[in-house]
């Protein structure tokens, strides 16, 4: 019950928790999206036009990001709940764990995230009850699929850490240690195949760094570059996982 090992960033005070969510800018968190060179290389795909297509698609999300940031909050959580539940490959369980991780912090933490809120969307957030209205679709959803219990035990430990710990350390973790972490060992990165995902990474760093001006928050600024990634990054995982060899 992997989850389960994550409790203990429940402990990890508001400031720890932070820091722990910003080094997820070099270690997994960011590489883990800096992978899609590999996987474009895996893939065959000619690397100029799939850099030009991957940065039109993410200079697109920044230009939702910096023209409606509610709108763009929106986006991120949609993207990111699709993104990784499509990841955990579990159905409708993996879709509600995701959405633990993304939106029990809106019904239990909103005093927690509200400096967030600000810096990145102006205050806005998603209201509470179309929160507990997804929880409540994915949870009937998953109960009508056929998971063996060692699997609702982990979605416990992940709902226990989700409703316990500050919700920095909770995404912290499971962006990590669960989504980020799987993805690299699915993709497999080998030898000089880092420098790839490192020089991607480099990039995305770079983007927050430019985007900090307008959030004076680092975290802020961070979600921003990651939200104006994720789209293209959902993409090709998901032409990955469709044309994988099996």
């Amino acid at each position: 019950m992997a989850s389960f090992y994550l409790l203990p960033l429940a402990l990890l005070p508001e400031t720890w928790a932070l820091g722990l969510l910003l080094l997820s800018a070099l270690v997994l968190g960011l590489p883990h999206g800096a992978a899609d060179l590999v996987l474009a290389r895996r893939l065959g795909l000619p690397l100029v036009p799939f850099v030009g297509l991957y940065l039109f698609l993410a200079g697109l999300a920044l230009g939702v990001f910096l023209l409606s940031p509610p709108l763009a909050l929106l986006l991120f959580l949609a993207l990111a709940l699709f993104h990784w539940g499509r990841l955990e490959e579990r159905g409708a369980l993996g879709y509600l764990r995701a959405a633990l991780v993304l939106l029990l912090p809106l019904l239990c933490h909103r005093e927690a995230i509200e400096p967030f809120l600000r810096a990145f969307a102006g205050g806005f957030a998603p209201p509470p009850g179309l929160a507990a209205l997804v929880l409540s679709l994915l949870l009937l959803l998953a109960l009508r699929e056929k998971h063996p219990l060692r699997a609702w035990g982990d979605t416990l430990g992940l709902f226990l850490l989700a409703l316990l710990a500050h919700p920095y350390a909770a995404l912290a973790g499971y962006f990590l240690l669960e989504h980020s972490l799987k993805s690299l060992r699915l993709v497999g990165v080998r030898g000089r195949e880092w420098l790839w995902v490192y020089g991607g990474t480099l990039g995305g760093l770079g983007l927050a760094l430019l985007l900090y001006p307008r959030t004076m928050d680092p975290l802020a600024a961070y979600m921003g570059a990651v939200f104006a990634l994720t789209p293209p990054h959902l993409l090709v995982v998901e032409l990955w996982l469709g044309l994988r060899p099996r």
